[in-house]
């Protein structure tokens, strides 16, 4: 019999079973969450190590250990045991404070200021929901795919949309510089300005890796190059590191401190500008079209909207971003 004809005998009571030793890692605390006897958990563990053709939990001294095989059908057997349950057997009834689970969550470096706002919005209208909330890292991408992460937000240029992504809000972009920096009373940073001044670079989301900012591509496409001095990943450190020197940084204007002390914000050159960008909301396809998902899908984009639409309304950005549309 081969693994195909095996899983005809998979059963919701396996999944259940595997998700349950997943999280206790002990049969006897998977019998009472299951309420099943021991001999019932030892007869299916050995069906599921048949059907799935692998040991799946590993006897160690600390109790039962999941393979990696074991982890990643963990993963799809938590998010069809919740599919079942949201949308066979509780049908149309659904009440977002009724949802408990563990919320992952990915932001490039510029929106984590998102994550404390968020955390507080999500304890009103859903507190049995965990919120685990980390910034966008290398391989996230492949893990939304994979559906162990469920939701990731990104700076994305203007184009093309897949099905299981949502533009939500423009990323406009400023220069910051320290007050009293040469450049401060100017109201608007020059190509030529970036070339001459020392430069930080913000990773904005990836974009400036490996030599390929915006800042670099503009620049050389106009015969010029950047006169970079640092390229900092986190934003905020940037910000403490401009008051030290008469650097430029070019970023989100979502990143900018609630006090602007200190700083002054400027107008980048039209030329960047020109590339224009969305922050866009990525969902893993592993649970699309589910009335959970979709409720998430709503509140995250109303949340985040909501926390950039803030950061855009201060007087010193809020004249920028009407100058970049004006010229757009």
């Amino acid at each position: 019999m081969n693994n195909h004809e095996n899983l005809k005998d998979l059963s919701v009571a396996h999944l259940q079973l595997i998700v349950s030793l997943i999280k206790h890692g002990n049969a006897c605390a998977a019998s009472n969450d299951l309420r099943m006897s021991q001999s019932t958990i030892s007869y299916h563990l050995k069906r599921l190590r048949s059907i799935f053709g692998d040991e799946m939990f590993l006897r160690t001294g600390s109790g039962l250990k999941p393979t990696e095989r074991c982890l990643q059908i963990g993963h799809f057997a938590r998010d069809l045991i919740g599919r079942i349950e949201e949308e066979l057997i509780h049908g149309n009834v659904f009440e977002p404070t009724e949802i408990e689970r563990e919320l992952i969550l990915l932001t490039d470096d510029t929106a984590c200021s998102w994550f404390g706002p968020l955390f507080g919005e999500l304890q009103k209208a859903m507190p049995k929901v965990s919120l685990c909330a980390r910034p966008w890292y290398m391989n996230a991408m492949q893990d939304l795919d994979k559906g162990t992460v469920h939701f990731g937000l990104h700076i994305m240029q203007n184009g093309a949309k897949g099905i299981y992504e949502l533009e939500v809000v423009p990323c406009y972009r400023v220069c910051v510089v320290r007050e009293g920096h040469p450049l401060a009373a100017n109201k608007q940073v020059s190509l030529e300005d970036l070339s001459m001044y020392p430069v930080l670079l913000n990773d904005l989301a990836g974009w400036n890796n490996n030599g390929n900012s915006l800042i670099e591509r503009i620049l050389k496409e106009n015969g010029l190059s950047a006169n970079l001095v640092g390229r900092i990943g986190y934003v905020s450190s940037i910000f403490n590191a401009l008051s030290q020197s008469n650097a430029i940084t070019y970023t989100s204007a979502v990143t900018l401190p609630t006090d602007l002390t200190g700083l002054a914000v400027l107008k980048a050159p039209d030329e960047i500008d020109a590339i224009q960008c969305h922050y866009r909301l990525y969902i893993s396809k592993s649970r699309y079209g589910s009335q959970e998902t979709n409720y998430l899908i709503d509140f995250l984009y109303n949340s985040f909207k909501h926390h950039v639409e803030a950061k855009y309304d201060r007087p010193e950005v809020a004249t920028i971003i009407e100058q970049i549309s004006a010229g757009a």
